[in-house]
Protein backbone atom coordinates (compact mmCIF):
# COMPACT_ATOMS: atom_id res chain seq x y z
CA UNK A 1 0.00 0.00 0.00
CA UNK A 2 1.36 3.57 -0.61
CA UNK A 3 1.79 5.58 2.00
CA UNK A 4 -0.62 8.88 1.93
CA UNK A 5 -0.09 12.40 4.28
CA UNK A 6 -2.79 11.10 6.29
CA UNK A 7 -0.42 8.28 7.50
CA UNK A 8 2.71 10.76 8.08
CA UNK A 9 0.59 12.78 10.72
CA UNK A 10 1.80 13.27 13.91
CA UNK A 11 5.66 12.85 15.72
CA UNK A 12 8.00 10.74 15.11
CA UNK A 13 11.62 9.88 16.93
CA UNK A 14 14.52 9.51 15.18
CA UNK A 15 16.09 6.13 15.45
CA UNK A 16 18.53 6.25 13.14
CA UNK A 17 19.89 8.84 10.03
CA UNK A 18 22.82 7.17 7.69
CA UNK A 19 24.39 8.34 4.71
CA UNK A 20 24.47 5.40 2.13
CA UNK A 21 27.38 5.37 -0.04
CA UNK A 22 26.04 3.72 -3.98
CA UNK A 23 29.94 2.68 -4.06
CA UNK A 24 29.57 0.18 -1.01
CA UNK A 25 31.35 2.16 1.23
CA UNK A 26 30.31 1.45 4.81
CA UNK A 27 27.31 4.58 5.72
CA UNK A 28 28.32 7.61 7.89
CA UNK A 29 26.44 8.25 11.01
CA UNK A 30 26.48 12.19 10.59
CA UNK A 31 25.55 12.81 14.28
CA UNK A 32 26.12 9.93 15.36
CA UNK A 33 24.53 6.06 15.92
CA UNK A 34 22.80 7.39 18.66
CA UNK A 35 21.38 10.73 17.48
CA UNK A 36 18.02 12.33 18.59
CA UNK A 37 15.30 13.57 17.07
CA UNK A 38 11.83 14.50 16.36
CA UNK A 39 9.88 14.88 12.70
CA UNK A 40 6.19 16.22 13.40
CA UNK A 41 3.82 16.17 10.32
CA UNK A 42 0.61 18.50 10.69
CA UNK A 43 -2.77 18.24 8.96
CA UNK A 44 -2.52 21.51 7.66
CA UNK A 45 0.40 20.57 5.62
CA UNK A 46 3.90 22.01 7.69
CA UNK A 47 6.52 19.85 8.78
CA UNK A 48 9.51 20.08 10.95
CA UNK A 49 12.18 18.32 11.54
CA UNK A 50 14.71 18.77 14.61
CA UNK A 51 17.74 16.29 15.19
CA UNK A 52 20.99 16.14 17.38
CA UNK A 53 24.03 14.36 18.53
CA UNK A 54 23.38 12.62 21.53
CA UNK A 55 25.35 13.54 24.83
CA UNK A 56 25.77 17.55 23.79
CA UNK A 57 27.25 20.23 26.21
CA UNK A 58 23.74 20.98 28.17
CA UNK A 59 25.12 24.49 29.19
CA UNK A 60 24.79 27.64 26.95
CA UNK A 61 27.91 27.86 24.93
CA UNK A 62 29.34 31.02 25.23
CA UNK A 63 32.59 31.07 22.77
CA UNK A 64 32.35 31.32 19.25
CA UNK A 65 34.40 27.74 19.43
CA UNK A 66 31.43 26.20 21.54
CA UNK A 67 28.19 27.80 19.02
CA UNK A 68 30.47 26.55 16.16
CA UNK A 69 30.42 23.05 18.02
CA UNK A 70 26.80 23.70 19.02
CA UNK A 71 26.01 24.15 15.23
CA UNK A 72 28.17 21.16 14.13
CA UNK A 73 26.02 19.08 16.44
CA UNK A 74 22.34 19.63 15.25
CA UNK A 75 20.50 20.15 12.74
CA UNK A 76 16.76 21.57 11.46
CA UNK A 77 14.44 22.70 9.13
CA UNK A 78 10.28 23.30 8.41
CA UNK A 79 8.39 24.18 6.11
CA UNK A 80 5.41 23.03 4.02
CA UNK A 81 5.25 19.10 2.70
CA UNK A 82 3.32 17.33 0.45
CA UNK A 83 2.80 13.54 -0.44
CA UNK A 84 2.01 11.95 -3.83
CA UNK A 85 3.30 8.18 -5.25
CA UNK A 86 4.64 7.33 -1.90
CA UNK A 87 6.66 10.00 -1.92
CA UNK A 88 6.99 13.18 0.60
CA UNK A 89 8.54 16.27 -0.59
CA UNK A 90 9.77 19.07 1.96
CA UNK A 91 9.92 22.57 0.91
CA UNK A 92 11.94 24.01 3.11
CA UNK A 93 11.40 27.04 4.43
CA UNK A 94 13.55 28.19 7.45
CA UNK A 95 16.62 26.11 8.70
CA UNK A 96 19.63 26.10 10.80
CA UNK A 97 21.88 25.86 7.28
CA UNK A 98 20.83 28.78 5.00
CA UNK A 99 22.01 27.29 2.02
CA UNK A 100 18.51 24.72 2.61
CA UNK A 101 16.04 27.51 2.67
CA UNK A 102 13.99 27.47 -0.67
CA UNK A 103 15.71 23.90 -1.29
CA UNK A 104 12.80 21.02 -2.22
CA UNK A 105 13.44 17.88 -0.42
CA UNK A 106 12.92 14.24 -2.21
CA UNK A 107 12.15 11.40 0.19
CA UNK A 108 10.69 7.95 -0.46
CA UNK A 109 8.65 6.64 2.02
CA UNK A 110 8.45 3.03 3.24
CA UNK A 111 6.09 2.43 6.32
CA UNK A 112 5.57 -0.62 8.39
CA UNK A 113 3.50 -0.36 11.66
CA UNK A 114 4.98 2.25 13.71
CA UNK A 115 8.38 2.46 11.59
CA UNK A 116 8.95 4.92 8.58
CA UNK A 117 11.70 5.00 6.67
CA UNK A 118 12.05 8.20 4.40
CA UNK A 119 15.26 7.69 2.02
CA UNK A 120 16.45 9.64 -0.73
CA UNK A 121 19.06 12.12 -2.48
CA UNK A 122 21.62 13.73 -0.24
CA UNK A 123 21.41 17.53 0.34
CA UNK A 124 25.16 17.95 -0.94
CA UNK A 125 24.83 18.07 -5.06
CA UNK A 126 27.41 16.14 -6.78
CA UNK A 127 27.38 13.18 -4.18
CA UNK A 128 27.16 9.63 -4.86
CA UNK A 129 25.22 8.67 -1.64
CA UNK A 130 21.29 8.73 -0.10
CA UNK A 131 20.39 9.90 3.36
CA UNK A 132 18.35 6.62 5.52
CA UNK A 133 16.50 8.10 8.38
CA UNK A 134 14.18 5.93 10.53
CA UNK A 135 11.72 7.25 12.66
CA UNK A 136 9.48 5.36 15.05
CA UNK A 137 6.27 6.66 16.22
CA UNK A 138 6.09 8.74 18.71
CA UNK A 139 3.92 7.71 21.85
CA UNK A 140 0.98 9.31 23.02
CA UNK A 141 1.12 11.13 26.68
Amino acid sequence: MTATAKDLLGTWRLESWSLVYDDGRPPEFPLGHDAQGLIMYTADGYMAATLMKAGRQSTAPTSEADKAMAYAQSFAYSGRYDVSNGTVFHSIEIATNPALVGFRSTRHIQLEGDTLTLTGPDFSAGTSRTQRIVWRRAQSR
